[in-house]
């Protein structure tokens, strides 16, 4: 039986892009921030950050934006986020602290996060904020 590629082809795209669609490994889909394992990528990526600033007061997530998540060898997670200067100073008592209040008060970080469970190891690849 001879097939006719000019419609197999077509048809095996198709397939794949429905497929795709439907989150298969290595596609980014949304993460649930009620998820304790993305919760806690989320902290040690703010975590991270402060830990980067020359800032005396502690920064902390006001909004987020969007979180996602991607299956890579382990799993990643991307987070858009607008971050704000609490009132809490730098190496206090960690604690959630009131924001910084006035028009500039926020401002948008992107924070990707690759968590590898089974080695206990959680490391930020990337981070991108416009202040």
């Amino acid at each position: 039986m001879l097939m006719n590629w000019k419609i197999v082809v077509p048809l095996l795209a198709v397939a794949f892009i429905v497929t795709s669609a439907d989150g298969i490994p290595g596609g980014v889909v949304d993460a649930d921030m009620n998820d304790p394992a993305t919760r806690d990528a989320l902290k040690f990526a703010v975590a991270e950050y402060n830990k980067g600033t020359n800032d005396l007061y502690v920064r902390q997530v006001a909004k987020v934006v969007k979180a996602q998540k991607q299956v890579v060898a382990g799993m990643k997670y991307i987070f858009t986020v607008r971050m704000a200067r609490s009132l809490c100073r730098e190496g206090g008592v960690p604690m959630d602290c009131a924001l910084h209040q006035g028009p500039a008060a926020t401002y948008q970080c992107i924070f990707e996060v690759w968590s590898r469970p089974w080695l206990g190891a959680l490391q930020l690849i990337k981070q991108a904020c416009e202040e």
